[in-house]
């Protein structure tokens, strides 16, 4: 090769190397002018409460769907509260999130009485508002999660240190009670009690509906193949709360069990439409 056609192979590296280092820039710059910070809304902590017995593993799923396949956010911080009421955690909310925070809160006594399940979501939502300085949260629930969320909406409406609630989700949710005639005899604890259909814990919930704080966003999902909590039960929120903006809906769907409506992608989808407009 001559000393000419080296020096042109040369250049050409050299052009090649600096329009490949020029497309790789200009990628980056495209790629991170195209990232959107969050909104407001979606910044909002997205708390799931569970069900009668339910623990840790209630919500896993769900909230792995939400975060890897569905990408509306991720699970950051656990809340336990134990029966005196204390309240420990693991993880934390970050000052500036990237993408929804996810919280999820688990009781000691999952068995305990709709009363003290209330308090004890008061106690979490204070530390939220607490530790955090969080002002406005969602709310996702399932059966029992979504009657104790309700009690602790009404009793909490007017107190300044806990999160707004924006929107509110209850997933099988018994209104008017579990309407499974043998559930209180293959079931224990003060419980099973409260729901069962017309309970006083029930009774004192549909008197107190006038507290639930106004401007809250409310969906009820119920189930065709739900035994545990038929559809009228689970959406009967819109006869309880009927000044407030309350949808219902129904998955008709009988191979979906009451348990299992948390561990199916048409209920994701209900959930991010009404949250986060997916």
């Amino acid at each position: 090769m001559s000393f000419k056609s080296k020096r042109v192979y040369i250049w050409s590296i050299a052009l090649c190397f600096v329009f490949l280092i020029a497309y790789i820039l200009f990628e980056s710059q495209d790629v991170e002018s195209s990232e959107q910070p969050l909104t407001a809304e979606q910044q909002y902590p997205t708390v799931f409460v569970h069900g009668y017995k339910g623990t840790h593993n209630s919500f896993k799923t769900m909230l792995e769907r939400f975060q890897d396949d569905h990408g509306w956010g991720q699970k950051v911080l656990e809340i336990y509260v134990r029966q005196d009421g204390s309240v420990e955690h693991d993880g934390d909310i970050p000052s500036d999130p990237s993408s929804t925070p996810f919280v999820q809160v688990i009781f000691e006594d999952n068995r305990a009485s709709l009363e003290k399940q209330a308090i004890w979501l008061e106690n979490a939502m204070k530390f939220l508002h607490h530790e955090y300085g969080v002002e406005n949260i969602n709310i996702v629930s399932h059966s029992m999660g979504g009657l104790a969320s309700t009690v602790y909406l009404e009793q909490t409406s007017e107190n300044p240190f806990v999160p707004k609630t924006e929107r509110f989700i209850t997933i099988a949710t018994p209104f008017q009670g579990v309407t499974k005639s043998s559930y209180d005899q293959i079931n224990t604890g003060a419980a099973v009690i409260d729901l069962k259909p017309e309970s006083g814990a029930l009774q004192k919930m549909y008197q107190d509906a006038h507290q639930l704080p106004e401007g809250l966003k409310m969906l009820s999902i119920g189930g065709s193949g739900d035994g545990v909590v038929n559809t009228q039960s689970a959406t009967f929120s819109k006869e309880i709360f009927a000044n407030q903006d309350v949808q219902t809906t129904i998955v008709y769907d009988n191979r979906i069990t009451h348990s299992g409506m948390h561990e199916t992608l048409k209920v994701d989808k209900l959930v991010g439409e009404f949250f986060w407009d997916q």
